[in-house]
């Protein structure tokens, strides 16, 4: 959030050209005299900390320390960066499964603007929405009146 808001201001004083922000198709890092490196710097280190496996597992184990239970929701964020992993090339955020103990990306992973993996993405994202809406109302206690 941080990095779009100052994308978005930069974009809204004139501080940044919209020509400057790098796009799917742009390689990393960007070239000097392109995007604000100082935003580019701080988005790569955010998405470093939230991409990374050890960093997850570090959260993971310090809250079920604390909680003294497991909090299965987490379990979102490590699913999210293993999908990552094969879906982002390293010309555009490869995502660092191993940051900080290792700089390992993987290199050719599908784009998410891949036509046939958006239509499966987005096929997939609406069968899993149906179905819990499905669910929900299957599972949905009718209330009973004695007439």
């Amino acid at each position: 959030t941080i990095p779009w808001i100052l994308i978005l201001f930069g974009l809204a004083t004139g501080a940044i050209h919209p020509s400057a922000i790098p796009g799917p198709d742009s390689v990393e890092p960007p070239p000097p005299g392109g995007f604000p490196s100082s935003i580019f710097n701080l988005a790569s280190s955010l998405y470093n900390i939230s991409h990374s496996a050890i960093v997850f597992g570090i959260v993971f184990l310090t809250v079920w320390a604390i909680r003294k239970k497991i909090m299965w929701e987490l379990g979102g964020w490590l699913i999210h960066i293993l999908i990552d992993i094969p879906t982002h090339s390293y010309a555009f955020f490869p995502t660092p499964a191993l940051w900080p103990l290792s700089e390992w990306k993987f290199m050719h992973g599908i784009s998410w603007n891949t036509g046939w993996f958006m239509a499966v993405n987005y096929s997939l994202l609406v069968v899993t929405y149906l179905s819990l809406y499905a669910s929900h109302w299957k599972n949905r206690a009718i209330p009973y009146k004695k007439i």
